[in-house]
């Protein structure tokens, strides 16, 4: 017999042994704890200690890495840097600063 997901509303089987369907076993692992990946959520004090001490910290929100990201390329950090700081790839980086990328959090940070 199968367990359906662990995660509410989600009427998946979970893999035998296994608490998790494999799309939020990945999304998990890819993306973190869902309850601490919001785009609403932001300290305002450690984003910018963030900014201003240029070292990489574990554990931003969604929303705190594209404001630290936005920090560090108003003051010029070349995108490579700014991706290792805030954990990501950096093509995510060259993404964020283009043009055509403008997700709401941004516009709102």
């Amino acid at each position: 017999m199968s367990r359906n997901c662990n995660i509410d509303d989600c009427a998946t089987p979970a893999r035998p042994g296994r608490r998790l369907c494999d799309k939020h076993r990945t999304r998990i692992r890819r993306h973190g704890d869902p309850d601490f990946t919001e785009w609403t959520v932001a300290d305002e004090f450690d984003v910018e200690l963030i900014v201003t001490e240029r070292r990489p910290v574990e554990g931003l929100t969604r929303l705190e890495r594209v404001m630290v990201a936005r920090g560090l390329s108003e003051r010029d950090v070349p995108a490579e840097e700014v991706a290792r700081i805030v954990g990501v790839t950096p093509r995510s980086v060259y993404r964020w600063r283009s043009e055509g990328f403008q997700p709401a959090a941004w516009a709102a940070a």
